[in-house]
Formats: structure tokens, sequence, C-alpha cells
């Protein structure tokens, strides 16, 4: 969606100019870039990242880190919720699970790591067939790893940022879609 909103953007800019129409697309350029702006910080930016310390949740302007010992539970459904030191933190670009599509798309399903899963035909499913991993099962493969493994000694706190570039490029394009609004 964010490399279809820039495409638009560039080529409604492209379009104005080479019709010569260079007064509006000199209106038009600070309302698009703002609205790819936005669609960056909500969509693009966005993403979980598990190492072997814990969970980095980027959510838009802000980030946090969870280390593993904080993590008290973690639910992997349509977006993954960390519960951590007494919060809930949610995954804004967490992966999406093979289920939530509507049908008529093809898509992965995990059926072999529920092992009590049965077949609208009531037949169990062969332990032959070849394991599938989605992104959610690495994220909760992540976190019982180290559990099993005894999680590392930290400061056992979830620390949490502002992105202060992303930001800072906000602030100037809504001055510049304010000056032009107003001139």
């Amino acid at each position: 969606m964010t490399a279809a909103v820039w495409a638009a953007a560039a080529g409604t800019l492209w379009w104005l100019m080479a019709g010569g129409e260079t007064r509006a697309a000199m209106d038009v350029a600070p309302w698009l870039v703002l609205v790819s702006w936005l669609v960056y910080v909500a969509q693009w930016r966005p993403c979980l990242r598990a190492d072997g310390g814990g969970f980095t949740l980027i959510n838009g302007l802000r980030d946090h880190r969870i280390p593993f010992e904080t993590v008290q539970d973690l639910e992997v459904r349509y977006a993954v919720t960390v519960r951590a030191a007494g919060k809930k933190y949610v995954s804004w670009g967490a992966p999406t699970p093979p289920g939530s599509f509507e049908s008529g798309f093809e898509h992965v399903s995990d059926l072999k790591s529920r092992p009590h899963s049965i077949s609208p035909g009531n037949e169990r499913f062969s332990h032959a067939q070849p394991a599938v991993t989605t992104g959610r099962d690495e994220i909760a493969q992540a976190w019982q790893d180290a559990r099993a493994a005894g999680l590392r000694a930290s400061d056992g706190t979830v620390t949490t940022t502002w992105n202060r570039p992303m930001i800072a490029v906000g602030v100037v394009v809504l001055l510049w879609v304010i000056a032009a609004a107003l001139l």
C-alpha cells in the first residue's frame, strides 16, 4: 500500500509538471508529501523484531525495547500483543496470520503445529507433512526458546523512545502544508 501511495504521489506530481501546471504541482506537493509521510509512519516503518535478548516493537513514532525477562504473556493473533512490566504493547507491524485472509486467497496454514487439529472429515493430520513456519510462529518460538534456555539478566525494564527524526520530518511537512494553505 505504501509503495502504491508513493507511486501515485510521484505520478501526480510528474503528470502536473509534464502538463505545464507548475503552480498546481506546487499547491498539491505539500499535501502529497504529508500523505506519503503518514503512510510511511503507519504502514512502512512498523515492525516487530525478536533477537536473543527480547523484542523490539517499532510503531509509528515510538519504539519499545522489551527484554524477554519482562514478558509476562505473548498473544499472537491478528496483532502481536506483548504483556510486559504490567503494560500491554501491541505491534502494528507484526505478521498477519494466514487465516485472516478471505477465502479464495492462496495462503499457507500451519496445521501441523496443532497436533490435536482435526480436518473437516474428522481425519488427523499426518506428521509426515513438511513443517511450515510463519512469522507468527517465529515470534512465539523466540520467546519460548528464551524461557527454556533461562533468561539472561538485564535491568528488566521496558524502554520506550520517540523517533525524533520522524517527528522532525512530520513537523516540517506539517508546517509546509500550513504555509501552503495560508499563501
